[in-house]
């Protein structure tokens, strides 16, 4: 499933829990410098402890990636509540 940034801004202004997280490679750019977001590469993410009681948005360079470790996610654990963000990083920044 895909989401915009205006839907994560819904969510905070409603007081949901969210979880955004970078899952791109630390090299990558541009650098998303925010307390809000976590960083944890898509190599490190089917290790990463989702918690159902969050809403979790991926963040990567397009959304492509992200929609990928997507569905990988909700094959493994279907009650993880998970979103890739439609134009990734460019997309979170602007």
């Amino acid at each position: 499933m895909k989401c915009s940034k205006e839907n994560i801004l819904t969510w905070q202004k409603k007081g949901s829990k969210l979880g955004l997280i970078d899952i791109r490679e630390f090299y990558e750019t541009p650098e998303i410098d925010s307390k809000e977001v976590e960083h944890v590469p898509m190599g490190e993410l089917l290790q990463y402890s989702f918690n159902t009681d969050v809403t979790y948005v991926l963040i990567c360079g397009s959304g492509n990636r992200a929609t990928a470790a997507v569905m990988e996610i909700t094959r493994s654990n279907p009650k993880v509540n998970i979103y890739a963000l439609d134009g990734g990083a460019e997309a979170y920044l602007s």
